[in-house]
């Protein structure tokens, strides 16, 4: 952590997060041309991918869902796959691309993150040492925004500002909150994304269909446990990614952006809820812990949950509408996601609250370039990226969603301070610096077997 409390700074670009979003928006615009002293990360991590990795530990993810063009270098070239092919002396990766069932090990891009981030100095930009709680336009001139914490202590100011404060909080919808409120089953319902341990012999139900959900069925059967996954969709989706692949281009994007917000806001809830890759390796799995008993499926919903004998009594509604007898389970293990409303986001509340910033279905009505009305202006802009952005750019939540967001932002930024931009030769020099670093850095990793 920083604890680094010296006086607010001003910047040019800034970024409230200190996540992936923040390095895609920090990478980009050192390519383009700005110094790193004109760049603001406001938040305390210094190491960028802390968070993901301490969900990706705690839910057993090896892999990305996301293919070869997702990844942290600035330019889209080279692939992830061709840095891995290079790194390891080995065309697979390239094979495997060709026909969209390549997927970057965890190792491989953390390490592909680290190196960007080291090489270009992201640790002397995490600046403040604390979360921004309250973001405030100042009319100037120049117009920019000053942003505190939540003591009201001044971090710093920024001309342009992009707000990346990453997923809200972990969900737990319905009868799990409930339960989990009550002390005496607490510790017994736990989500995919938090630490959790199966006990051999131990009875799990694993709620949900979507990826986090499948590598708990998986992680629960491989500990020796019996799992019984409990679904409410009779027929789920099986989707290589969270979104279909035609909304990762631009000409998808912006097709979904020619929806009314309404529109748009249906149509992910059609098409984000719980889809899952098709992947050999948990297939095989699951098919192994069905044979021996130790994994079921389940189709309905939890209406009632107390105490038992071995940990909960679980009471369910099949789809049919049939009551069965309650169940003995040893916990409840949630693939629910995180809370996408808009005011779940202590700083992102503050500032719809303040400035009366359009919000629908709880909802932030951003402008198509991910403007936060009515304070983004052209000469002092303020966008949204990620999760929170994702009825402008479906994908956002997704690393290549980050680095597209990310290049339009830094480009508006670009363009308003009429910034020099570095020359073609210096950003080729630098592209391939960071990749021949990267190379370097995952040839040193054990390769991540795919599960495709």
């Amino acid at each position: 952590m920083n604890t680094n409390h010296a006086g607010a700074q001003d910047v040019t670009v800034g970024v409230v997060g200190d996540g992936f979003g923040a390095l895609h928006i920090y990478a980009n615009a050192i390519y383009l041309g700005f110094r790193p002293d004109q760049i603001g990360i406001f938040g305390k991590n210094l190491i960028p991918t802390s968070t993901y990795q301490r969900f990706a530990w705690n839910l057993g993810q090896t892999v990305l869902r996301s293919e070869a063009e997702s990844h942290f270098l600035p330019a889209d070239w080279p692939t992830f796959s061709q840095i891995d092919a290079w790194s390891r002396i080995d065309p697979t990766p390239l094979f495997r691309s060709a026909i969209r069932k390549f997927n970057p090990g965890v190792p491989d891009i953390m390490a592909e993150a680290q190196v960007v981030s080291e090489a270009l100095g992201w640790r002397e930009r995490v600046l403040g040492g604390t979360y921004v709680g309250w973001v405030v336009r100042e009319p100037g001139p120049p117009a920019h925004f000053s942003l505190y914490d939540d003591d009201a202590n001044l971090l710093g100011r920024a001309k342009h500002l992009m707000l990346a404060p990453g997923h809200g909080p972990l969900s737990f919808p319905g009868i799990y909150g409930q339960a989990r409120e009550d002390p005496r089953m607490a510790d017994r319902i736990v989500q995919a994304y938090e630490p959790k341990q199966y006990y051999r012999g131990g009875r799990y139900l694993v709620v949900g269909s979507g990826i986090a959900s499948v590598n708990e069925w998986a992680n629960a059967i491989e500990a020796g446990a019996q799992c019984i996954a409990l679904r409410r969709n009779p027929h789920p989706e099986e989707q290589d990614l969270n979104v279909p692949r035609c909304l990762f281009d631009g000409s998808g994007i912006d097709a979904f952006q020619g929806l009314s917000f309404d529109q748009r806001v249906d149509f992910l809830t059609h098409v984000v809820r719980g889809t899952a890759p098709k992947r050999r390796a948990w297939g095989s799995i699951v098919r192994s812990g069905r044979d021996q008993g130790l994994f079921e499926e389940v189709i309905g919903t939890v209406t009632d949950i107390q105490p038992g004998p071995a940990g909960l009594k679980v009471s369910l509604r099949m789809y049919d509408g049939a009551e069965v007898p309650p169940i003995d389970v040893t916990g409840i293990v949630c693939g629910t996601g995180f809370v996408k409303s808009a005011f779940a986001i202590p700083v992102i509340r503050r500032l719809c609250q303040t400035y009366d910033v359009p919000v629908e279905r709880e909802r932030i009505k951003l402008k198509t370039n991910c403007g936060v009305p009515p304070l983004d202006r052209p000469d002092s802009r303020l966008a949204a990226m990620g999760l929170i952005s994702n009825t402008v750019v479906p994908n956002a939540d997704t690393i290549a969603g980050l680095k597209y967001q990310a290049r339009r932002f830094v480009g508006d930024c670009a363009r308003a301070e009429n910034l020099r931009p570095r020359p073609f030769q210096s950003r080729l020099g630098l592209q391939v610096s960071l990749a021949h670093q990267s190379a370097k850095a995952i040839r040193q990793i054990r390769k991540t077997p795919q599960l495709a």
